[in-house]
């Protein structure tokens, strides 16, 4: 426990170091943390940016046909990822940019470009870390996501597969097929479409070893049944 002196001393130094008092002051004050936007958790961006880097990620979002929260979210990390990419790559160029002032010619060009990077050797180290931190991260959300879709593609595959399979039992047996009481969440045009790809898929592999082997004497498989087909004429 700290003494009643030394209780004194903090309240007196306390008021000798009250903050931002102006407006200015409170502005400047809110951005101190904020320097290149690389590692924020909070983005704060112009008007202008802010639409910029919307866009930017909204287009590589929709780039991924993301189908459920866990995939959209992924997608919006590898968005935010790439972005934060580029920006460090334009904070890279404008460094350079800071020692071209007054240069012309190639070569005090070259030569203003060493000298920037001498002199902010440490900025473009920094740069070089935050870079690869970005990296790893992207590549590692843009695995899961890839992840998660191909798991989902394999289930809705799958499922339309048996429910082919149904479909096709309940023709044999004389009877309506309803998708939904088996909990599949495909409409009876769906399965006609997958069972008349199927059928023709079959036909053309067929076609194509008739043609590569002429004498061959392989039976012609049998196409399967679509019990949709009647519906659909």
């Amino acid at each position: 426990m700290i003494s009643e002196k030394q209780l004194a001393a903090n309240r007196r130094n306390a008021q000798l170091s009250t903050g931002a008092r102006t407006p200015d002051g409170h502005a400047r004050s809110s951005m101190n943390n904020l320097r290149h936007g690389l590692t924020g958790q909070i983005a704060i961006l112009p008007t202008e940016d802010r639409e910029a880097h919307d866009r930017f990620c909204g287009e590589l979002v929709d780039s991924f046909n993301p189908e459920t929260p866990m995939e959209r979210q992924l997608a919006q990390s590898v968005a935010e990822d790439n972005w934060r990419l580029n920006r460090a790559r334009a904070i890279e160029t404008n460094i350079f940019a800071l020692g071209h002032e007054g240069e012309r010619r190639e070569i005090q060009v070259a030569l203003a470009d060493a000298r920037t990077f001498k002199a902010e050797a440490n900025q473009f180290q920094l740069l070089t870390v935050y870079e690869q931190r970005i990296n790893r991260t992207m590549h590692r959300n843009l695995h899961q996501l890839r992840e998660l879709q191909a798991e989902r593609r394999e289930q809705s595959d799958r499922a339309l597969e048996e429910a082919q399979l149904l479909a096709q039992q309940s023709l044999l047996n004389g009877l309506p097929y309803d998708p939904a009481k088996d909990g599949f969440v495909f409409s009876n045009a769906e399965i006609n479409i997958a069972i008349d790809r199927g059928n023709r898929l079959r036909q053309a592999k067929l076609n194509n070893l008739t043609n590569a082997d002429p004498a061959s004497t392989t039976h012609k498989p049998r196409a399967q049944p679509n019990p949709f087909a009647a519906q659909a004429a």
